[in-house]
């Protein structure tokens, strides 16, 4: 039995009995009710009860999703959203689910982009005047990187409809207009060499849609380069003054607004517009219904981030190289390697990150410098990291947030696949100082 199962008993048992009592006894008082004391009573018990039974509901999901996990096993969640993975989207199978959105946008005349909606980007004059004199547009750079793409053809993967605002407030904030194009992501050429990688945010108004078709096109033949050049110049900091990048990242708070958190449109967004499925918004809401009655009663969260005690963390090295299979560390051994902040040499595991024990990737690259979105400044990581092709961070737990940002892991987190894992390298006792920098959901 997982460690915390008993803890989610303890709320799924009671609640399911609750439900049942007060739907029980809203079924037997009700019809004894006159006027508008059988309305209240009626509709108070109905609420009471099915809340209870979605609690009771939750904790069943959770159960299932507790044991899929410690078996190693691909998370329920990500298992019901496959059908919105960039392999599905690109290869056309978009499903009935994107079908019948796009009849509804239909019936109601909106224009606004969906997941599997096939786009072209407009040429670089054309986006040009669409910024204002900063190179924004709506407080949203458009960036160096995404000048290459202009008049080629991709098929949307995520409507984003708010951000998380990392470098300042650390709340989620409202995003409008925006998208995410296939695996559009920022390669930090015109950043310092900024290895990151986040997707790369286009705005709507920077593209046209086109008939159902091929989802890319060839880079055009034209003047792109040199025009791709002339940004870059633009955007060059100033060599007599400390190099402070701007990217779309460091603006997320410019670009965006506040948004309370009573909103629940926020929730409703993502699905309307395809980036889950309905079965995976369900457990994604039940999760976090159940997550929240756990809290209340003082239990332990879904997933739980393992902790440890630990004052000095382990430096692993296993010299991965790109394509190398490894294996992502049961959560247990990963606690090992935690300190009392869940964190090793600086950098935080986020819980995100526990869908992904036990199962095996592929090693992308090393992360060893990127931008601190706080600042805009490069900062160096002491201790590198690793990107695994396929493990991204899915935002079920910021209220289905679209980033879909790289998930950081050290060499410590995992173990060759086809290699026994080398030993430790003595402890230094140095901690990493990119802490401001990783510290965020789902890195």
């Amino acid at each position: 039995m997982h460690p915390n199962s008993l803890s989610y008993l303890k709320t799924t048992i009671p609640a399911a009995i609750a439900g049942m009592l007060i739907i029980g006894l809203t079924v037997s008082v009700v019809p004894h009710q006159v006027g508008i004391a059988k309305v209240l009573v009626g509709s108070v018990g109905w609420l009471l009860g099915l809340t209870c039974g979605c609690v009771a509901l939750g904790g069943l999901v959770v159960l299932y999703r507790s044991r899929i996990l410690a078996a190693g096993g691909q998370d329920l969640f990500l298992r019901f959203n496959t059908g919105r993975d960039l392999e599905a989207l690109s290869s056309g199978q978009l499903g009935w689910g994107i079908w019948l959105r796009r009849l509804g946008r239909l019936l109601s005349g909106a224009s606004c982009l969906l997941v599997g909606d096939v786009v072209t980007i407009r040429s670089l004059q054309e986006i040009e005047a669409t910024l204002d004199e900063s190179g924004c547009l709506d407080g949203l750079p458009f960036m160096v990187e995404m000048a290459a793409f202009c008049g080629r053809r991709f098929r949307v993967y995520r409507s984003v409809d708010k951000i998380y605002d990392y470098g300042r407030s650390k709340t989620l904030r409202r995003l409008k207009d925006v998208v995410l194009l296939g695996a559009l992501r920022c390669d930090g050429g015109g950043h310092g060499g900024c290895q990151a990688g986040c997707h790369l945010l286009w705005k709507t108004a920077w593209l046209k849609t086109v008939p159902e078709g091929r989802a890319e096109s060839p880079v055009p033949q034209d003047d792109q380069r040199e025009k791709t050049l002339l940004i870059a110049r633009a955007n060059l900091p100033d060599p007599a003054a400390p190099p402070i990048y701007t990217c779309q990242y460091t603006q997320l708070s410019v670009a965006s607004s506040p948004m309370s958190g009573w909103d629940v449109r926020q929730d409703l967004r993502p699905l309307l517009a395809g980036n889950v499925t309905f079965a995976a918004f369900c457990v994604a809401v039940l999760t976090r219904l159940f997550n929240a009655a756990q809290r209340l009663r003082g239990g332990a969260d879904f997933p739980s981030i393992p902790r440890s005690a630990l004052k000095k963390t382990p430096l692993v090295t296993l010299g991965l190289a790109p394509r190398d299979p490894v294996r992502v560390l049961r959560s247990d051994e990963i606690a090992r390697t935690l300190d009392e902040r869940s964190r090793n040499r600086g950098l935080w595991f986020d819980r995100e990150m526990l869908k992904h024990c036990g199962r095996r990737y592929q090693a992308s690259r090393r992360v060893e410098r990127l931008i601190d979105i706080a600042t805009g400044r490069m900062v160096k990581i002491t201790t590198p990291c690793v990107v695994l092709e396929g493990a991204d961070s899915s935002g079920e737990f910021l209220r289905l947030c679209a980033q879909h940002e790289y998930l950081f892991w050290r060499e410590a987190w995992l173990s060759p696949a086809l290699r026994p894992v080398r030993p430790p390298h003595p402890h230094t006792g140095r901690s990493d100082t990119i802490a401001s920098s990783l510290d965020r959901p789902g890195t």
